[in-house]
C-alpha cells in the first residue's frame, strides 16, 4: 500500500508540475514582441493576448518624431485595445507611423494564432452630421501660435474654439530646435560665452541709416553699448539690439515696428512660459543661425516642451472646445467684419464656427507645399525648390490660412522669401536627429575641408552647402563636446549612442581622426589639417580663416563623430501683413475687423532671413498678443 501511495503521490506531483509548466508556457506565449522599421528607425511593439482578446498593446521603444510619430505610437495602441480592431482612425499627419504600427500588429496577431479577420473587419460607418458652434474667439491652427493664443484668450475670460487639421497638436513647432531667443542680461552675464562680439555690434551701429526709424534704433543701441562698456559684464544685449540685429539679419526687408514688438515682448513671453511650468536649461548659448548668444534651450526635446506646456494649461480649461482632424476652409464676412469660419472634418462634415469677438489664423507657412514654394520662392537665390528638396516641416504646413486671409482682402507680403535650414537629414529633412553636443562643432565637406563659418546666417550656409560635392556636408564634433555618448542627446531625446548602435542617420564614430576620415570617405591628411587650423583659432594663436566669431571647445580629444547634413525647406517668411496688435491688414494698410494672424502665417516680421531661435519667440509673443487682443475685441 505504501508503494502504491508513493507512486500515486509521485504521479500527482508530476501532473501538477506538468500543468504548471504548461500554464507557464501558455503565459509566456500570451505576450509577443516584435521590432520593425518605423518611419524614422526601429520600433519595438509588445502585444499581450488573453484568449482572442487584445489585452494590451504597447510601443516600448521608438525613434519617431517627438510629439508626432511618438504621439501615434501612444494613441494608436490605445485605440486598438479600446475598440478591439485594427480598423481604427490613423493619426492625420502621422499616417506612415500609424500604418506601420497597425501592419506590424496584424502580423503579430497572425503569429499568435488569433482570428485576424475579427480584428480587420470594417466597422459600420456612422452618418456624417454638419454642426454649428459659437464662441468669443475662433482659432484656426493648433500649432505653437494657435495654442499660445488659446491660452491667452482664455486667461482674459473669453470662450475659445480651436480647430486643427491634423490628428495632433503642435504643428511645425514640434520639429523646431526648441530654443527661444530673448535678451536676458542676468542669465547672459553668467554664461560661458567669452567670444569677441564687439565687431558685430560696432558694425551695426556704424552703418549709414536707411530710415528715421533705423536711425533712432541705432542711436538707442549705441547709447546702451557705451554704457555697457563701462561695466565688467560679459555679454551686451537688449530688446533694441535684438530688434536691430534681427532686422539686419533679415536684409532689412521686415518692418522694424513689428520686430521691435517681438523684441520688447521676448522676456515677458519667456517668463510667461516659465510661469506655466515650462523648463529651460540654465544659461544661454548661440543657437545655429541666431548670430548671437541669447538662446534659451528647452529641457524637453525639440518643441515638445512648449506644446506640452500649452496643452497642460488648456487641459481642464472652461469654455474651451478643441476639434481635431478639422480643416479651415474659408472665413465668414458680415458687414465688412470677419465673424467666423467654415471648416470641414475628415469625414466630410461641414462645421460653421461663429466668432463673436474675432478669428485668429495660426495655420503656419507653406514650406511643405512644393507647388506653392516653386510658384512664389523659386528664383535666382533658390533655383530649385522642387520635390527633390526635402522639407523639415510637418505634413500639415501647406499654406491654407494664407489664402483664407487673401480671399477676404488681406495683403500678402514677402511671399518670395523662404529659408532653407542647413542642418537637416539629407533623406528625410528631419531635424530631431541632430545631436545638441554637435552644435559647436565644424562643417566639413567631402574633401575634408571647412568651407563656411559655422556661426553664420542660415541662408548663406545653405547656399554654400549646395555648392559642395553632392550638395552635402558632415557635421563633425568630438569627445570635447560629448564626453559620454550615452549622455549626449539628440533634439528628439535619444542618445548619441543609440544612433551609433542602430546605425541611424549616418552617424559614425572614429577613435582617431584617421579612423573617422576612413569611415566618411575624406582624405585623412586634409581632415587633420582642418582640425589643427580650427584648434589654433579656438586657442587664439591664429585668426579663423573663415571668419567664425563664436567658438566652443577645441577638437582635441577622441573619439570623433560625424554625420551627414544638407539643406531642406524650413520656413517661409512671407505671408499676411499684420500690425503690432496682430490685426490682419488689407492692401490699404487698414485692419480687417475681426481678423488676427500669428506665427508663420505672417509676412512682415522676419524679412529675407529668419534668425535661428526667433520662430518660437515669434509664436509666443504674437500668439499671446493675438489671443489677448481678440478676447478684448480690440
Amino acid at each position: 500500500m505504501k508503494t502504491k501511495r508513493a507512486v500515486a503521490c509521485i504521479l500527482a506531483i508530476i501532473l501538477a508540475l506538468s500543468l504548471a509548466i504548461a500554464w507557464a508556457e501558455k503565459s509566456q506565449q500570451d505576450t509577443y514582441t516584435k521590432t520593425v522599421n518605423g518611419m524614422q528607425g526601429p520600433m519595438t511593439i509588445e502585444l499581450t493576448m488573453d484568449g482572442d482578446t487584445i489585452k494590451s498593446l504597447v510601443v516600448t521603444d521608438n525613434v519617431e518624431t517627438p510629439g508626432i510619430g511618438t504621439f501615434a505610437a501612444e494613441v494608436i495602441p490605445e485605440r486598438v485595445v479600446a475598440q478591439q480592431t485594427l480598423k481604427v482612425d490613423v493619426i492625420t499627419g502621422a499616417t506612415i507611423t500609424s500604418r506601420i504600427l497597425l501592419g506590424a500588429v496584424e502580423g503579430m496577431l497572425k503569429d499568435a494564432g488569433a482570428d485576424v479577420a475579427k480584428f480587420t473587419a470594417m466597422p459600420e460607418k456612422k452618418p456624417v452630421e454638419d454642426q454649428e458652434l459659437t464662441a468669443d474667439v475662433v482659432i484656426v491652427g493648433g500649432g505653437g501660435a494657435g495654442l499660445a493664443a488659446a491660452v491667452a484668450a482664455l486667461d482674459k475670460g473669453a470662450s475659445v474654439i480651436l480647430i486643427e487639421k491634423t490628428g495632433f497638436l503642435g504643428g511645425n513647432s514640434l520639429v523646431s530646435g526648441g530654443y527661444y531667443n530673448s535678451p536676458d542680461p542676468a542669465s547672459q552675464d553668467n554664461s560661458s560665452n567669452k567670444s569677441d562680439l564687439a565687431p558685430l555690434i560696432e558694425a551695426a551701429i556704424n552703418e549709414e541709416p536707411v530710415s528715421d526709424e533705423h536711425k533712432e534704433l541705432i542711436e538707442l543701441v549705441r547709447a546702451e553699448y557705451e554704457e555697457f562698456k563701462k561695466t565688467d559684464k560679459v555679454v551686451y544685449d537688449s530688446p533694441n539690439w535684438f530688434a536691430l540685429q534681427s532686422w539686419n539679419g533679415g536684409d532689412k526687408v521686415a518692418e522694424l515696428k513689428i520686430l521691435r514688438k517681438m523684441a520688447d515682448g521676448a522676456l515677458d513671453g519667456l517668463n510667461w512660459l516659465k510661469g506655466m511650468g515650462m523648463q529651460f536649461d540654465v544659461g544661454n548659448f548661440q543657437a545655429p543661425g541666431s548670430l548671437y548668444p541669447r538662446a534659451h534651450q528647452a529641457v524637453r526635446p525639440n518643441g515638445a516642451g512648449f506644446i506640452e506646456t500649452f496643452v497642460g494649461h488648456l487641459k481642464n480649461a472652461n469654455n474651451y472646445t478643441q476639434l481635431m482632424d478639422t480643416t479651415g476652409k474659408s472665413l465668414i464676412m458680415k458687414d465688412g467684419r470677419v465673424v467666423g469660419a467654415i471648416a470641414e472634418t475628415k469625414d466630410g462634415a461641414t462645421i460653421t464656427l461663429n466668432a463673436t469677438k474675432g478669428v485668429i489664423l495660426a495655420t503656419g507657412g507653406f514650406a511643405g507645399n512644393v507647388e506653392l514654394r516653386q510658384k512664389y520662392c523659386e528664383g535666382e537665390k533658390w533655383p530649385n525648390l522642387g520635390p527633390s528638396v526635402p522639407t523639415s516641416n510637418v505634413p500639415g504646413n501647406t499654406g491654407d490660412g494664407i489664402f483664407m486671409a487673401m480671399e477676404v482682402g488681406a495683403e500678402l507680403v514677402n511671399m518670395e522669401q523662404i529659408q532653407l535650414l542647413h542642418l537637416c537629414n539629407p533623406k528625410t529633412g528631419a531635424t530631431y536627429d541632430i545631436t545638441s553636443a554637435s552644435m559647436p562643432g565644424i562643417f566639413v565637406n567631402k574633401e575634408g575641408k571647412r568651407f563656411i563659418r559655422e556661426d553664420g546666417r542660415r541662408d548663406e550656409i545653405s547656399k554654400s552647402i549646395i555648392g559642395q560635392t553632392d550638395g552635402m556636408m558632415y557635421l563633425m564634433f568630438s569627445a570635447d563636446f560629448a564626453p559620454d555618448a550615452s549622455a549626449a542627446r539628440t533634439f528628439g531625446g535619444q542618445s548619441l549612442q543609440y544612433y551609433l548602435d542602430n546605425k541611424l542617420s549616418g552617424y559614425v564614430k572614429g577613435e582617431t581622426l584617421d579612423d573617422l576620415a576612413a569611415q566618411i570617405g575624406v582624405p585623412a591628411d586634409e581632415l587633420k589639417k582642418t582640425v589643427d587650423e580650427y584648434n589654433a583659432a579656438v586657442a587664439g594663436t591664429a585668426k579663423d580663416a573663415i571668419g567664425r566669431v563664436s567658438f566652443g571647445a577645441p577638437l582635441l580629444t577622441g573619439p570623433y563623430y560625424a554625420y551627414p547634413r544638407s539643406p531642406a525647406c524650413h520656413h517661409t517668411m512671407g505671408g499676411v501683413r499684420v500690425d503690432p496688435e496682430s490685426h490682419a491688414l488689407d492692401k490699404n494698410g487698414n485692419p480687417i475687423p475681426g481678423l488676427y494672424c500669428a506665427g508663420e502665417i505672417t509676412g512682415n516680421l522676419h524679412g529675407g532671413n529668419r534668425l535661428g531661435g526667433n520662430a518660437i519667440t515669434d509664436f509666443t509673443v504674437f500668439g499671446k498678443n493675438a489671443g489677448e487682443n481678440a478676447a478684448a475685441g480690440k
